[in-house]
């Protein structure tokens, strides 16, 4: 018995030996591979490339429009508003490079409007400044009251010789003369020959009473602006007389006399006097 038993118990010690001997083998495996385990290498992302910047042609337009204006409030000289005319054509062409999809792409159309009929002044300012006489239309000249022959005879030869009216002094180099507004108020006001229309001031309007008819689109220095179109009783220079005549009111400190007035009278500016001649 004795024999058999330690038959029966030294194959399992050995066999339980082994089993430890190979785990305890295995553990220590373990142990000394871990510290090679080597990190896979993370892939970078690729930067991606930088798109090439999209020219902003509306805003490119917008500045030079507002350089245009910029210069138009200075300008003195025929090169003068052909730079201004320049800038206005550099602001017309950004303007028509506007592609579709850009979301300032709905406003081009009134600015085209817009740039072109400032285009359009400054064009006729570059021909026109610095021409001492120009051949006006229609004056609508009435007269004012009822006068003696003597003194329609008199009228009748200063429109032939002509009428000399004192300049006050020079705003930007532009003829200042008083003007007659409804029969008893008088008023600075710019001989520009250049100007299309007669134009008053904001407190020229209050004290005068103009009465407001309307508005419309008129090129100052600040650019093409809406303004109020008013009525005035009469304007008149020197025995010369123009009733119920419509004016804009405008941002200016001084007023402009403009064709409306002149008529088809001759202008002739010197250095002391503004010259009516031929008016009929």
């Amino acid at each position: 018995m004795l024999r058999f038993g330690v038959r029966v118990i030294l194959p399992l010690l050995m066999a339980t030996s082994a089993a430890i001997g190979v785990g305890c083998s295995r553990m220590q495996s373990r142990q000394t591979r871990s510290p090679n385990v080597v990190a896979a290498p993370v892939e970078s992302s690729p930067t991606p490339a930088t798109k090439p910047t999209q020219e902003d042609f509306y805003q490119a337009a917008l500045d030079r429009a507002a350089s245009a204006r910029t210069i138009s409030q200075s300008a003195q000289s025929p090169e003068d508003w052909q730079l201004v005319a320049s800038r206005w054509k550099n602001a017309i062409a950004s303007l028509k490079q506007v592609p579709k999809s850009d979301p300032n792409h709905k406003q081009v159309n009134q600015k085209l409007s817009e740039f072109n009929q400032a285009l359009e002044k400054a064009e006729y300012r570059a021909a026109n400044t610095g021409k001492e006489k120009i051949a006006a239309q229609d004056p609508g000249i009435r007269i004012d009251r009822r006068m003696s022959p003597e003194e329609v005879t008199s009228i009748a030869a200063q429109r032939q010789q002509g009428i000399r009216v004192p300049i006050k002094y020079r705003k930007n180099r532009i003829p200042v003369i008083d003007v007659t507004f409804n029969g008893n108020q008088r008023f600075e006001m710019m001989v520009d020959t250049g100007a299309s229309a007669t134009m008053i001031t904001e407190e020229m309007a209050r004290r005068l009473g103009a009465r407001v008819v309307g508005e419309t689109q008129a090129m100052t220095a600040a650019g093409v602006t809406t303004v109020q179109i008013a009525i005035v009783q009469s304007i008149a220079i020197a025995g010369n007389t123009i009733r119920e005549v419509p004016v804009s009111i405008g941002p200016l400190d001084v007023g402009l006399l403009g064709h409306d007035f002149f008529g088809d009278c001759s202008i002739s500016i010197d250095r002391d006097y503004v010259e009516f001649r031929q008016c009929t």
